[in-house]
C-alpha cells in the first residue's frame, strides 16, 4: 500500500519490534508472526484508522444539498466511479483526488483519518454503470466538476493512462450524461497505490506518501526512496505502523531507514494481507528526543486479490 491498487501505509507510534536478535533469530513486529516456510513475518493484527489531532478546528461541511438539483450519470464502460465536486472545491493539487473520492467510500475508516481529504467528504464517488446509473446531488446552481475514473486499467495496460473524466459544467437545472470508453480522455495516476504516513507532534500524523506505485507482481518489484522531514523520536527510537488497506497481498522485503546517512536496524520481511497491520519500531543512536530527517527505503512489490 501516489491504480487507486493497494495502500500501503505507515504511522509512527509506540511500541518496540525488531527484525533480529543477537543470536540472528528473527523477531517479527508487534502484530505479526513468523512463517517458518517462507522465513517472514505475516501481518495477522486488523487494520485501525490512521490517528487525527483531536485538538483540531473540525470543518465546517456544507449544508445539506438541494434534492431538486444533480446530475445523472450513465457509465458504459465497467468498473466505473463518478463524483461532483463544485469548483470551488477542486483542489489545486489533483495527483490524489480521484483516489481520495473513491477511498471514502471504499475505505473510510483510512480516508476519513487524513485531515486533508475532510472536505471530500460530501462529494465521496459512487459506482457508476449502465445498468445503475449515479444520482449525483448538486448544493445548488453554479459551476462544478464532474470526475469519473475506472479501477484496474493499470492491470490491463501496464500504466495508469486514459483512465478517466475531468469536465467542466454549469448546473442551473437537473441535467444527464453519458460516459462510454471515448470519453475518457483524462488520466488519474493513481487509483490505488500504498501510503507511507509518519507520526507527528501532538499525534498528527505527517502528510502521507506512496510506496511501491506500480510494483503490481514480482515481475515490477522495486526498490522506492522518499525523505521525510521533521519525524519526531521518543526515547530514542521511532516507530512505524504498516498497515494495507486495500484487497491486495504487500509483500515489503525490507523497510530501510536512515538518519544523517546512517543506517538504523532493518526491518524482517513482512507480508501484509488486506486490512492488516504490524508496527516496527527503530534505535536512533545519538538521538533522544526532538526531530530528525529520515530517508525511507522500501523495497517490494503488491498481488492484487
Amino acid at each position: 500500500m501516489r491504480n487507486w491498487a493497494g495502500f500501503l501505509v505507515l504511522a509512527a507510534c509506540g511500541g518496540a519490534a525488531r527484525g533480529s536478535d543477537a543470536q540472528g533469530v528473527t523477531i517479527c513486529p508487534a502484530g505479526s508472526m513468523l512463517d517458518p516456510d517462507k522465513h517472514e513475518c505475516v501481518a495477522m493484527d486488523v487494520a485501525k484508522p490512521v490517528a487525527t489531532d483531536a485538538t483540531d478546528t473540525p470543518r465546517v461541511l456544507p449544508p445539506p444539498p438541494s434534492a431538486t438539483l444533480g446530475v445523472d450519470v450513465r457509465c458504459t464502460f465497467q468498473k466505473g466511479w463518478v463524483a461532483l465536486l463544485p469548483a470551488s472545491e477542486y483542489p489545486k493539487d489533483d495527483e490524489f483526488l480521484m483516489q481520495a473520492l473513491i477511498g471514502l467510500t471504499k475505505e473510510p475508516s483510512f480516508w476519513n483519518g487524513l485531515p486533508e481529504y475532510q472536505s471530500l467528504k460530501p462529494y465521496a464517488a459512487q459506482t457508476c454503470t449502465d445498468a445503475s446509473p449515479a444520482r449525483l446531488v448538486a448544493q445548488g446552481p453554479g459551476d462544478y466538476f464532474l470526475v469519473a475514473g475506472q479501477e484496474d486499467t493499470f492491470s490491463l495496460r501496464g500504466k495508469y493512462d486514459k483512465n478517466g473524466v475531468r469536465r467542466k459544467m454549469t448546473l442551473a437545472t437537473s441535467t444527464s450524461v453519458t460516459l462510454g470508453e471515448r470519453d475518457l480522455t483524462f488520466t488519474w495516476d493513481c487509483i490505488s497505490c500504498p501510503w507511507i504516513v509518519f507520526r507527528g507532534e501532538r499525534g498528527r500524523d505527517l502528510a502521507p506518501f506512496v510506496v511501491l506505485a506500480n510494483r503490481r507482481g514480482r515481475g515490477r518489484r522495486g526498490r522506492d526512496v522518499h525523505v521525510v522531514p521533521h519525524v519526531p523520536v521518543e526515547g530514542g527510537r521511532v516507530a512505524l505502523r504498516v498497515v494495507e488497506i486495500e484487497r491486495e497481498e504487500t509483500h515489503l522485503e525490507s523497510l530501510v531507514l536512515r538518519v544523517n546517512g546512517r543506517e538504523l536496524s532493518r526491518s524482517p520481511a513482512l507480508r501484509l494481507g488486506p486490512h492488516t497491520e504490524a508496527t516496527l519500531s527503530y534505535d536512533v543512536p545519538g538521538v533522544r528526543g526532538g526531530f530528525v530527517d529520515v530517508e525511507v527505503e522500501a523495497t517490494g512489490y503488491y498481488d492484487l486479490l
